[in-house]
């Protein structure tokens, strides 16, 4: 136990020395990642030490549309699958990705790996996670003022680079408590044109989550710190709540953005549909009139009969 304490206290401050704050990040450096609003159903998307925690198969497919009044806004696609394996000592995870931004594009595939090990009431895990990025610049979409401008050239470009993320967490049956690091290795981002190059920016994300259960109805209040290397974090409180086990109703409020609508209905043992409406109140959200997020999940049960875990929203 006291060996297993002190790992954790070295990975505590392996990812608190990767937190967005600070000198020495070479700039300042916007959100690469894809962000999602409902990220408590499915967390792996930001830690990857999350892999098989659900204690069954489970498989997430998410859509995001961003900023729907607002030309080349983020869209986003993602699919995930994780399982705990070997005695459930073990959890593995992959995941596809895939982000458009204006004339920018990016396509990733990312494998998890996470240890767990039994810690009073609850698991602490540790996970690893390994994967190759593509990232692709069409310069054909975009129109340069100036015609005589490099880039101005209708050209395609593109760039393979990996990445290398961490993570730990912890949960019981009603709280959960993690922490993930993307992008440690920082790979490299070659920006076209004049050879010059960018890097991933490294990206931190921190939840905590406990659940409140009263006959057939759970509150569930969470908060997730989240940044960018570079930047200043950001906060998300959110307030869930489960009605008889079917339908979860939520709503979150986003620091320096605005508010989040959610709600997922669980449709059978297995099969659960979520959807969440952002509201900025800031000036991009107020331009972009709202972002539409769709998850559609799909749980198998490794035991068989029903398994009711009030913390995963």
């Amino acid at each position: 136990m006291r060996g297993l304490k002190y790992l954790l206290f070295i990975s505590i401050a392996v990812v608190m020395r990767s937190l967005p704050f600070g000198e020495g990040w070479g700039g300042v450096h916007a959100q690469q990642d894809a962000q999602y609003s409902q990220y408590m159903f499915n967390q792996l998307a930001i830690n990857p030490a999350f892999a098989g925690s659900r204690e069954r198969i489970s498989s997430a497919l998410v859509y995001r549309n961003q900023w729907t009044a607002v030309a080349g806004a983020p869209r986003t696609a993602s699919f995930s699958f994780q399982m705990p394996v070997q005695k459930k000592k073990i959890g593995a995870g992959a995941e596809i990705v895939s982000d458009h931004i204006g004339p920018k594009s990016l396509n990733a595939i990312l494998l998890s790996y996470a240890y767990r090990v039994p810690v009073g009431k609850g698991k602490l895990s540790f996970g690893l996670r390994m994967g190759l990025f593509n990232y692709a610049f069409d310069w054909a979409k975009m129109d340069y003022k100036d015609k005589s401008d490099l880039y101005n050239v209708g050209a395609r470009d593109s760039k393979f680079t990996g990445t290398g993320d961490f993570g730990f967490y912890y949960y019981t049956r009603t709280f959960y408590w993690g922490a993930g690091v993307t992008h440690l290795n920082r790979g490299k981002i070659v920006a076209m044109g004049n050879d010059t190059a960018s890097k991933q920016a490294i990206h931190f994300f921190m939840p905590v989550g406990k659940a409140f259960q009263a006959g057939n109805t759970v509150i569930n209040p969470t908060i997730l710190v989240k940044g960018t290397s570079g930047s200043t974090a950001e906060i998300d409180l959110n307030l869930n709540v489960l009605l008889k086990e079917k339908v979860w109703v939520g709503v979150s409020a986003r620091s320096g953005y605005g508010f989040v609508f959610l709600t997922q209905y669980q449709i059978n043992d297995h099969f659960k549909a979520g959807y969440s409406y952002d509201y900025g109140i800031n000036k991009i959200g107020v331009a972009g009139k709202g972002s539409h997020e769709i998850m559609l999940g799909y749980d198998l049960n490794m035991r068989g009969g029903k398994m009711v875990m009030p913390r995963y929203l």
